[in-house]
């Protein structure tokens, strides 16, 4: 279990995550929502490591020793090594990493072959976000955080990752995803946290979500947000 007590993070004199608490389990996966700004990617930083913060704690078992360690997280993009071919950067990873995880299936699954002679700096903004998708899966973590996996891909990809993801979470993996792109998907998550200006304004599972708002502007997780929000998905208001 991943407990997140208290959590404040400041850039400066702006806080950007306010007291935020949440409780993620083993073999589950959480939608994360909120607007640009809103704390979702900060948030998901500060459960990699990538960030520091100010107060609060972020434990593993109860444990805050080395959270970052059982943690993937996938950025939106990927463009180091710019010079290098696909498959030369997924070759570089699998001889850097620890017991790197078996990509063969999602590699094909995401047709990674039809571009691995590719050129990073080449790349378009789905091949770059499938190869980022790759590199998260190949660190062969507990907890994989992704950061809008389904923007950008085409429709075949998106569908067969969300797939790919149900059977990863059957592993007693722990999945929190960062997405405005749920239309279809939304079978997918176990529990919804809806983020705004830095604060958790709404958690809970996608069917006692729905008893509290019964009746919404928009159906399903749409219809929540705007509940909640006042805003529709994508941070626009209403």
């Amino acid at each position: 279990m991943l407990q997140i007590e208290n959590l404040v993070k400041k850039y400066d004199t702006n806080t950007v995550l306010d007291e935020v608490s949440a409780t993620f389990e083993e073999g589950k996966c959480y939608l994360l929502l909120g607007a640009n700004g809103a704390g979702k990617s900060t948030l998901a930083k500060c459960i990699a490591g990538d960030e520091g913060y100010e107060s609060g704690s972020i434990q593993w078992h109860n444990s805050s020793t080395n959270v970052s360690d059982i943690v993937a997280l996938q950025y939106q993009f990927f463009n180091s090594y710019p010079h290098l071919k696909v498959r030369e950067v997924i070759q570089l990873f699998q001889r850097l990493i620890v017991n790197p995880y078996d990509i063969n299936e999602l590699y094909t699954l995401l047709n990674v072959s039809s571009f691995e002679q590719t050129l990073i700096k080449n790349l378009s903004g789905g091949q770059q976000k499938t190869l980022s998708i790759i590199l998260a899966f190949l660190l062969n973590k507990k907890i994989i955080i992704l950061d809008e996996p389904f923007a950008t891909l085409d429709l075949q990809r998106k569908q067969v990752l969300a797939e790919f993801i149900k059977n990863q979470i059957h592993q007693d993996r722990l999945f929190i995803i960062i997405s405005h792109e749920i239309a279809g998907f939304e079978d997918l998550f176990d529990s919804i946290l809806i983020l705004q200006n830095g604060k958790i304004m709404e958690q809970g599972t996608m069917s006692d979500l729905k008893k509290k708002y019964k009746q919404t502007t928009f159906p399903g997780i749409e219809g929540i947000y705007f509940e909640v929000t006042g805003q529709v998905l994508g941070g626009y208001k209403k």
